[in-house]
């Protein structure tokens, strides 16, 4: 059993509901319910706090 973690950021709410209408995704979205996906779940959340990490010459 295989899985799969899709990630995406989106500027607003507005250009969600802009990719979920679009035909390029409506074709995405019947291809992977015909031959990928037995079960899919979408969250969809909002960060409250972020933090990184990224190492350089100076803390090796």
């Amino acid at each position: 059993e295989g899985k799969m973690l899709s990630l995406s950021w989106w500027e607003n709410e507005y250009a969600v509901l802009q990719w979920k209408n679009h035909v390029l995704h409506a074709k995405a979205q019947q291809e992977g319910r015909e031959s990928i996906f037995d079960f899919y779940k979408i969250s969809i959340a909002h960060i409250t706090r972020e933090y990184s990490f990224k190492k350089d010459k100076d803390n090796v």
